[in-house]
């Protein structure tokens, strides 16, 4: 029987491009759509989905076959692309306080390391050609080459009837900007340029001691050409 992979963490938080990047694994049969659980079985080693939430229920006794992927992204990051998708209307399940929530958890299995649960923030994939996701798939016994991490070699789809965008679609055509996202060299996106944060929203997560557990130097953000 397959093994079931499942990656959650936050809206733009980088479920989506993990998702691909795992995807061209040979051995690894990936569900295009968003799906909380794995109904299907496949010939290959490994079957992988996704889901941009963290749901309590994904560490209790019905996941307890899954491998989970649990990843978090920097919020400035985070919800400077939230306001540009929502036009600065962000739906009350992708607020900061939800973020916060959800990075307790990341945390949580952080501090306590647990059977199948790994952690990874975004920004940490990048570094030392991808030496921290490596790491994770190596434990997990997939086999790969860098080739993976190479998406001028594969075509990424997210949502089935959508065509890659040959332009960069606007940030509110969600499924065609996605899309188009993920196909784009597997790069770091935490651009300083892209920053787009009311002040209430930067105070909020610059005085938040869970986040700063995190991210300790989020303060700094501001000073960086890219982080």
């Amino acid at each position: 029987m397959s093994k079931k992979i499942i990656i959650f963490g936050f809206p733009h938080c980088g479920t989506s491009i993990l998702k691909s990047i795992i995807g061209h694994i040979e051995d690894v049969e990936e569900i295009h759509k968003e799906v909380r659980s794995i109904n299907k079985d496949t010939n290959k080693q490994f079957i992988l989905c996704k889901y941009p939430f963290t749901e309590d229920h994904f560490f209790g006794e019905k996941y307890q076959d899954y491998i989970k992927i649990f990843i978090i992204r920097n919020p400035f990051f985070v919800f400077s692309s939230l306001n540009k998708r929502f036009r600065n209307k962000i739906p009350d399940n992708h607020s900061i306080d939800k973020y916060i929530y959800t990075l307790k958890k990341f945390i949580e299995y952080r501090k306590n390391p647990t059977k199948n649960v790994y952690t990874i923030r975004y920004e940490d994939i990048f570094y030392n050609n991808y030496q921290e996701l490596k790491i994770i798939l190596d434990d997990i016994g997939m086999k790969y080459n860098d080739n993976i991490f190479d998406n001028t070699k594969y075509k990424n789809i997210i949502i089935n009837n959508i065509q890659i965008p040959t332009t960069k679609p606007n940030n509110v055509e969600h499924g065609k900007y996605r899309t188009w996202q993920i196909n784009q060299p597997f790069v770091s996106n935490n651009d300083v340029s892209k920053l787009d944060l009311t002040e209430l929203q930067k105070q909020k997560i610059i005085n938040n001691s869970v986040i700063l557990e995190v991210y300790t130097d989020i303060d700094k953000v501001f000073n960086c050409e890219n982080v």
